[in-house]
């Protein structure tokens, strides 16, 4: 990416919040402001700065006499994280059924049907939000989209290995929202959104 002149932290910004949800940078890694700055032939100023706004994010954590390092989780902190997600998502689909945008989801059914490599990500991301953005809530669709950053990070470490059955959830829950089976749309989104936690490790690697 050139970064041109104007808005310099708000590019330099957006540059390195995309490279950690892409997970080019990876969790608890240093980012190394010098080298950023020599890349881009910009002062270290911009970088610092776009670095302190992700700190405010929670998407980065600055080390007094150390450095920025990418935020990493630990397993309390990520069931944290995964148990306010399953309380908004389930509240809403309890709530707020009648009112999912079927003709949203319907079009992202045959996305996960012929999902392509990369793309699983956006797709889930925007079946949840879906559900959420149902409630017309304001103040809970913000709290819900403070989180979504921490769902994106931590998206690839947690659905790697199970992304084929995640597609089969997604879809099973997708046609069960478009039959009207509330019942059976709340299982699917329960187990699904409980199947994530983690138990194993205190740390992702």
């Amino acid at each position: 990416m050139v970064i041109n002149k104007k808005s310099l932290t708000d590019q330099v910004y957006t540059m390195i919040k995309k490279e950690i949800l892409n997970r080019e940078i990876e969790l608890g890694e240093q980012i190394n402001t010098r080298e950023i700055a020599e890349e881009q032939g910009i002062s270290l100023m911009p970088v610092r700065d776009a670095l302190r706004r992700l700190a405010n994010e929670d998407l980065v954590e600055n080390k007094p006499r150390v450095g920025f390092f990418v935020k990493n989780f630990s397993e309390a902190e990520i069931n944290e994280i995964l148990e306010v997600r399953k309380m908004h998502e389930l509240y809403c689909l309890e709530n707020y059924f009648s009112q999912i945008d079927k003709e949203q989801i319907s079009k992202l059914r045959n996305k996960f049907e012929n999902v392509e490599p990369g793309y699983f990500t956006v797709h889930d991301d925007r079946l949840h939000k879906a559900i959420v953005f149902a409630s017309q809530n304001d103040y809970l669709i913000e709290s819900h989209l403070k989180l979504v950053n921490h769902f994106t990070m931590l998206f690839s470490y947690l659905k790697n290995k199970r992304s084929e059955l995640s597609r089969q959830e997604h879809v099973g829950l997708i046609d069960a929202i478009l039959d009207e089976e509330k019942e059976k749309a709340y299982k699917i989104l329960y187990s699904h959104l409980d199947s994530v936690h983690i138990k194993s490790e205190s740390k992702i690697k």
